[in-house]
Parts: structure tokens; sequence; C-alpha cells
């Protein structure tokens, strides 16, 4: 059926068991595919996050590409329609309710002074990537000495409405698992909360990039997808984009680029080359190269490909 290979192109396809097609789902991550996508009915549904939908092309206009959706429109004489009222009887979990996870039952937050004598090393490890005590308090940094996350420390990520909605999980002892991630979706704006949308904001890549200064958000990676949550909200405010992602991203970053442009957002490129990521870059050198940030557009993004291509 050209429905079902649209579909294994657009997501990332397991295997089918009776009727149902089995992926990895986009919304939640979940590391074993919980995606059920019945073709014949039309309908999904994800057995951990429990988004679901009764339209297949949700899935295909907001994962797969561009000629996708144009073959899945022709094939069923559907209408694009973004009203997603009239399209589901209910709204998409993630469109009705926005994230709410818990922190770790062991989190303790490192700017309680009770705290202070029993985790000297999650400090120790935050005072040698140069963050200050205040930055301690005003992110909420804490960790855990026990449970799933055990010498971990740990970033809570807020929403606009004050609620944890992701966070971070880095070990502070060297454990080959840098990073555990909590089992829920990495589409969110982190510490949206703090951050102010009429202002230029400022894109890296992870959490410890974004403490060289205010309104910096983290992607929690090297894409943006033009239908997450960040990419929308940027979109919608209009902001100017400062781009401060690692030189090992650089094709990725071409692509964020292009995106934004599209939707006539000025975006500025800093200069990263020399340095692994933004955390290690010193102060000084990270406001010089912000002040000195080139605006791409379109008429000279190539002379910005291939001046980076040269590295």
């Amino acid at each position: 059926m050209k429905k079902t290979k649209i579909l294994k192109q657009a997501l990332n396809y397991a295997y089918s068991n009776k009727g149902e097609h089995l992926f990895y789902c986009p919304f939640c991550s979940h590391h074993k595919p919980k995606l059920s996508v019945n073709v014949e009915k039309g309908v999904f549904k994800c057995w951990v996050c429990d988004t679901r939908g009764r339209d297949n092309y949700y899935l295909v206009k907001r994962f797969g590409s561009f000629n996708q959706q144009q073959e899945w429109l022709k094939l069923t004489n559907q209408t694009d329609i973004r009203d997603f009222e009239v399209m589901f009887s209910g709204s998409y979990r993630e469109e009705k309710v926005e994230q709410v996870i818990d922190l770790p039952e062991e989190y303790k937050p490192l700017s309680a002074v009770s705290e202070y004598l029993y985790s000297q090393k999650p400090l120790n490890y935050l005072k040698n990537r140069g963050i200050s005590h205040k930055q301690i308090f005003n992110w909420k940094i804490g960790y855990c000495s026990s449970g799933e996350y055990e010498d971990r420390i740990i970033i809570p990520s807020f929403s606009e409405n004050g609620d944890v909605n992701y966070f971070i999980a880095r070990s502070y002892t060297g454990d080959w698992m840098r990073y555990k991630n909590p089992p829920a979706s990495k589409d969110i704006v982190f510490n949206d909360l703090t951050i102010d949308w009429e202002n230029d904001i400022i894109l890296v890549e992870g959490v410890f990039d974004a403490f060289k200064e205010s309104n910096m958000i983290p992607i929690l990676g090297s894409t943006l997808r033009e239908e997450s949550e960040l990419f929308q909200k940027i979109a919608k405010n209009k902001c100017n984009v400062y781009l401060a992602l690692d030189v090992d991203a650089q094709k990725k970053e071409k692509n964020i680029i292009l995106k934004l442009l599209d939707y006539g957002i000025s975006v500025y490129k800093i200069d990263t080359f020399g340095y692994k990521d933004i955390s290690e870059m010193p102060d000084r050198v990270y406001f010089e190269r912000k002040e000195s940030a080139n605006l791409i557009d379109r008429d000279n993004f190539f002379e910005y490909e291939f001046s980076y291509s040269m590295f």
C-alpha cells in the first residue's frame, strides 16, 4: 500500500503486527517502537506518551518531506487543513496539555545550605565548568546521591507556566553514560519561564553552553525541526536569532538558517571555530565574537557556506 510506504519513509519504522505498524515514537523518543499506526483505519497512538490522532496525514505533515506530503494528499484527495480541531474529534495530547514531569524523588537543590557538606563533588564539578553559585541558584540546579540518577547533576527546565517540563541529568563522576535523559519528549522550550521573547535569543546545543548569558536556549542537540515548539515560538515572536552551534554541526546549522530565513527571521552567526563548544569558550572571547557576529541573509548565505566549508 502506497500510504504505508510513505509512512515508513517519513517515520522510523520498526515492524508490523496483525495490521498494526510499529514505529519509534518521534514525540517521546522512547527507545522501543511504541507508536502504533493503523493504516486502514487511519489512526495512530503511542502507548507511552499517549499521543494519538484520527488522521495519519498529521504524521506525514509533521515528520515527512514536502514530496511525501503532496503524494499523500493526492492519494487521499485530502486538503491540507491546519485547524486540527476540525481534523480531529479531540486535540492531540501535546497540543492540549503541555508536558509536565516530576523531578527525580532523590533530587536535592545545591543551593540549600543544609546540603553543603554532602555535595562537594557536584559543586566542585560545576565550579570546574565555570558555573557560579548565583547560576546554581537561578537555574535551580540540584543533584542526586542515590536512585536512578545517582551521582548526576540535575538541571531542570521550566515551562512558561512554571512547571517542570524536562531535566538534564549529567554524571559528575565520569560515568560512561554522561547524560541520562528522562522518559519525556525533548520537544519543549528549555526554561521558557526565563526567556524574554521581545529580545534577541541565542541558540546553543547543550544546557552547559546556555550558561554564558541570559536568553540562551539549548536545542538539546544540533537540529531544530520546523514543527518543533521552539521553532514555532521563534517564528511567532519574530525575534532575532544568534546561532552558536558547535563547528561539527555545520551542515545541520545551515539547514536551521535556511528554515529561519524562510520565516523572515534575522539570523546572526557566532563564530565558534577553535573551541569544542560554547561552554569551553572564555567569556571575553564569546562576547567579542557575538559583537562581531555576521548577519546571514539569502544574499550572503552561500558566501557564509563557502567560508565555513574551508575549516
